[in-house]
């Protein structure tokens, strides 16, 4: 029997993983205004990552609580997914536009496409990661 908290921290980890390989690949080309040392952007993209983290397993949990179960990704179906999907997309956006245009603590630079103002790569990012963290948690906790 899979314990519900090695399920919680899987998907932690492997978001956390796959956010950091995200960040390290695409951010540095993607974001205005990081010009500095190595081990300053290094300690940015653990830190982003980690909160993205936390991101996808609040959705998770937010999912669990929709369906009443917290090992819902043993018979995750397509409902599961539309849900995780629906809400990454919505919570990336509500971000991504505070923190671009109400805050102002991020910016793109022009290589960043957009669609409908919002930035493509962080509403991918939080897509793509989500849905292979919970894909790689469901086969390591229950092999298939």
């Amino acid at each position: 029997m899979v314990n519900s908290g090695l399920v919680l921290v899987l998907v932690f980890l492997f978001s956390y993983m796959l956010n950091f390989v995200w960040e390290s690949l695409h951010a540095v080309f993607l974001y205005a205004g990081h010009d500095f040392s190595a081990k300053k952007y290094v300690l940015m993209v653990r830190y982003v990552s980690a909160i993205d983290g936390l991101l996808v397993l609040g959705i998770y949990l937010f999912v669990a609580a929709l369906w009443r179960d917290m090992l819902w990704i043993q018979k995750m179906n397509a409902k599961h997914i539309c849900a995780l999907l629906v809400t990454g997309l919505l919570l990336a956006s509500a971000i991504g536009h505070e923190r671009v245009f109400v805050m102002k603590t991020w910016s793109y630079n022009q290589l960043m496409p957009t669609v409908f103002r919002l930035r493509v790569s962080p509403l991918a990012q939080l897509c793509c990661t989500k849905l292979l963290a919970v894909w790689l948690s469901k086969r390591v906790s229950f092999g298939r």
